[in-house]
């Protein structure tokens, strides 16, 4: 029994087949229950219906063979409730513990919830001079006998006897201030430094999750950065992405915007510059592709595939952003099926003075042989095309874009210069870039920042003022 910690409470051990929140399954459970008539405990192994590894089996002693006649986990879900359920949840950090049995009982559409108690914290606010505070630290450092490590039941007994000689070496108001220290950001994991929530701002921007050695595992945006960090921390059970980044994260650093429509733009440049390890969606393209069509011999339009860093912003019509030359291809292809163009026009095949496949299947209306003029093609590809076309930029040159500021209160502190849909620049004026040209960001589509500044600039949704830099 516990003096000043508060009861009734559990401490709570799993092993499990592998360290993924959301897909993995425990395969033993260990339940130490502490309330004001004592102390009991109860374990279980647990069938996750999958072999669990030769890693797993060596590192817990489990092997396949134990679990072949053990309950599965919604056979036991209630009686394992029944010990859980109003009592305050302690682990070893708790959010891999406490993840892994909410994901149990939401497949079995239980929402379980509980106040959480992590003992690493706990290791931490009182041994802040100790060097280390994992599990097998604290054993060690305190001379804890178990007789099987990395076995539920032995290591919710080590959590708990840790627990214990906490108490007995330091006094009530110590063990009272660990608690409440816990409580006021209970949802960050044990190695994080609470401090950092403290200083992020109630603004919009983009923030920066950082790893040992300074390794970028996220960057994200918001209007309201605070908030939207602390909810990766809430969240972090739902998700083994959101899990992993939580768990490494060591420091979170920020740049405020002006709004949401520059958080956006930055946060899909910095993605794309930095390659963090955790945003994969946006990262993953580099360099996009788009569609001109060129008039050659005769006046046919013909489809020209070309890297969008190739093409001058101003020069030519395009048609769609494809993140791979494959992809702008295919469309291509559709098009010409849909509307029955010629496969060597649309340089799916060379010419060969015969007719083009596409006209041996019946689909081609003969181009290729002189059963159709130029013009009526050149009519069909661009009616193919049309809906690819990319909105075409509503001003002669470059432009500032003000931002509406996401507190309403403030007037902008930057403007974005943007021309054919391209960022220039993020500066805190128009003579600013115009006298900092080393600035200046390389004038190229993006495909994610195209979308961005059509519904901004078109939809005016987050826009105070546009004003043409020729103005100045």
């Amino acid at each position: 029994m516990f003096k000043h910690i508060p009861l009734p409470c559990v401490i709570v051990d799993l092993e499990t087949t592998g360290c993924n929140v959301t897909h993995d399954r425990i395969i033993e459970i260990g339940i130490v229950e502490v309330t004001e008539e004592g102390v009991t405990e109860w374990s279980t192994l647990i069938n996750p219906r999958e072999r669990i590894t030769d890693p797993i089996q060596r590192v817990t002693g489990i092997t396949n063979e134990m679990l072949v006649t053990a309950p599965y986990f919604e056979q036991v879900a209630k009686e394992i409730l029944l010990r859980l359920q109003g009592k305050l949840f302690v682990a070893h950090n708790v959010r891999f513990d406490y993840g892994f049995l909410r994901n149990e009982y939401a497949r079995l559409a239980y929402p379980y919830k509980s106040k959480l108690m992590c003992t690493v914290k706990l290791s931490r606010y009182l041994y802040p001079e100790c060097d280390g505070h994992s599990l097998e630290k604290i054993i060690a450092r305190h001379r804890i006998h178990v007789t099987a490590r990395h076995r539920a039941m032995e290591d919710a007994r080590a959590t708990f006897r840790f627990m214990k000689i906490a108490e007995e070496e330091h006094g009530e108001e110590k063990i009272n201030a660990a608690i409440k220290h816990q409580y006021r950001k209970e949802s960050l994991p044990p190695d994080f430094d609470s401090g950092l929530i403290d200083g992020l701002p109630n603004a919009a921007g983009v923030y920066y999750f950082w790893g040992e050695n300074k390794e970028l595992l996220y960057v994200g945006k918001s209007i309201n950065i605070r908030k939207r960090v602390m909810s990766h921390f809430t969240a972090d059970h739902k998700s083994s992405r959101e899990m992993k980044i939580c768990q490494q994260t060591r420091n979170i650093t920020f740049d405020k915007t002006a709004g949401e429509l520059s958080a956006l733009i930055l946060e899909a440049r910095k993605v794309k510059e930095l390659h963090p390890i955790y945003n994969r969606k946006l990262r993953r393209v580099s360099t996009f592709y788009s569609i001109y069509l060129e008039e050659g011999a005769g006046g046919i339009l013909s489809p020209q595939i070309v890297p969008v860093s190739e093409i001058p912003a101003a020069q030519r019509k395009l048609y769609g952003l494809f993140p791979s030359q494959k992809k702008a291809k295919d469309s291509v292809q559709t098009i010409g099926d849909q509307k029955n163009l010629c496969y060597h026009v649309c340089g799916l095949e060379k010419p060969n003075n015969r007719a083009c496949s596409s006209h041996q299947l019946k689909k081609c209306s003969g181009y290729c042989i002189g059963k159709q003029s130029a013009i009526l093609h050149n009519i069909k590809m661009l009616e193919g095309f049309s809906a690819l076309a990319l909105k075409t930029w509503p001003y002669a040159g470059p432009v500032a874009l003000y931002e509406k500021a996401t507190d309403n209160q403030r007037e902008p502190e930057h403007c974005l210069i943007v021309d054919n849909w391209c960022v220039l620049d993020l500066a805190t004026d128009v003579e600013n870039y115009l006298q900092n040209p080393a600035k200046k960001w390389v004038p190229q589509i993006d495909r994610d920042i195209y979308r961005y500044l059509v519904d901004a600039i078109l939809g005016k949704k987050s826009v105070v003022k546009i004003l043409p830099i020729t103005t100045f």
